[in-house]
């Protein structure tokens, strides 16, 4: 299959184009600048590749949890190529591509939510994979360690290292803290995605509350 992958749910964009034979790669921090470097970053893998938007098979993007602003910018800039070259769209969760790049095992993902909590989930990773746990957002204090647990993955372990402490000293953590897009691209392939019209594109937050009240900002600065 020849998919566009992106992600913009952290500080960084992250774009695979990937084609019969190779998978071409863009993946650096941007902080704030997503809106004003996604669409000339997709154009110039696209002329890099010698390849028309036309000619893919679909897009693929970062449905969240994760940075709400980045997140609107991802399925917009999804909804908008895929409209316009008539491609079907496939949405896949930001927790699901950091247990995929830790590899085989039981993965306990913690994905940096801000205001003191993270993302959290469990998941089977390898030919059965499966998602153990609904993806939620807790307090770091809240997160458990099941039995048999062998990686742990995502940035929340090293956003909140004294928190999460007794997981570091347990268990390896996965090399990979953020969402890539060339990992969207091999869940795609997967098939446990449906590629859909892109008006029926969603987005995953979780949480709906984007900010902290300056009573709950000074509460969590005590802590």
């Amino acid at each position: 299959m020849k998919l566009l992958a992106l992600d913009t749910s952290t500080t960084y964009l992250s774009l695979a184009l990937s084609l019969e034979t190779e998978t071409l790669v863009f993946h650096e921090c941007v902080a704030q600048k997503h809106a004003e470097r996604t669409l000339p970053e997709v154009s110039r893998l696209l002329s890099e590749a010698g390849v028309a938007l036309s000619s893919l098979d679909g897009i693929v993007f970062g449905q969240g949890p994760g940075s709400f602003t980045g997140l609107r910018i991802a399925c917009g800039v999804a909804q908008g190529l895929a409209y316009s070259a008539d491609l079907p769209v496939t949405a896949i969760p930001t927790l699901d591509n950091l247990a995929w790049q830790a590899g085989d095992g039981l993965v306990q993902v913690c994905f940096d939510a801000r205001m003191q909590q993270v993302y959290s989930a469990l998941y089977r990773v390898g030919p059965d994979w499966e998602r153990l746990s609904p993806i939620a957002v807790v307090s770091p204090e809240e997160v458990s360690l099941p039995e048999g647990a062998t990686m742990l993955a995502g940035d929340g372990f090293d956003s909140y290292p004294q928190l999460l402490a007794d997981a570091r000293e347990r268990l390896p953590l996965s090399p990979h803290p953020r969402p890539h897009a060339a990992a969207y691209i091999r869940l795609a392939e997967s098939g446990r995605y449906p590629a859909r019209h892109p008006r029926e594109a969603e987005l995953l937050y979780v949480r709906n509350k984007v900010a902290l009240t300056s009573i709950e900002q000074q509460q969590a600065r005590s802590r």
